[in-house]
């Protein structure tokens, strides 16, 4: 008689507002917050009577027109804004629907967090190597970004406590 035993590795998630889930919910709140607050005014640049913000940019009563970098600056950071928000979905997700995969959307957040912070940053560097002045609606966004990445490593740390495996 030959007897196999078989082990398997059960996941155990702990999720509370007060502990790491926590943490993670809030760094993403206030990562939308900034990031949106950032990415609709019109003080990325300032220099002088010239104002420049994602969408809108006026120099003395004249709009200029956007140049191909500014237009891959624009997707960079609108890809950045849609990856947040999904990670922040995955976030409430992973907190408060418990009939799907808690591994599977942990995962997803560690993804969608740390590939929108490479999106933002791409888009940072790009505007930042063309702009003088940067203001702060630029640095709002860079807040914001740091708080997503923030929110990926916490993310980590909880696949880690709770055993999950990519």
């Amino acid at each position: 008689m030959v007897i196999t035993t078989t082990t398997t590795s059960v996941s155990v998630h702990t999720i509370s507002f007060r502990g790491i889930a926590g943490s993670i919910f809030v760094a993403l709140t206030l990562a939308i917050l900034l990031y949106v607050i950032g990415f609709a005014t019109t003080a990325w640049s300032i220099n002088g009577a010239y104002r420049e913000g994602l969408w809108e940019n006026c120099r003395c009563g004249k709009i200029g027109d956007a140049q191909d970098w500014f237009h891959a600056v624009q997707a960079m950071i609108t890809i950045g804004l849609i990856g947040l928000i999904l990670a922040f979905l995955l976030v409430c997700i992973y907190m408060c629907v418990h009939s799907l995969s808690k591994n599977k959307t942990l995962i997803a957040l560690v993804i969608v967090c740390f590939l929108s912070v490479v999106f933002m940053v791409i888009g940072f560097i790009i505007y930042g190597s063309k702009r003088d002045g940067l203001h702060w609606s630029f640095a709002v966004t860079v807040i914001s970004s740091i708080l997503c990445l923030v929110a990926g490593i916490l993310s980590v740390v909880q696949m880690r406590q709770s055993g999950v495996r990519m």
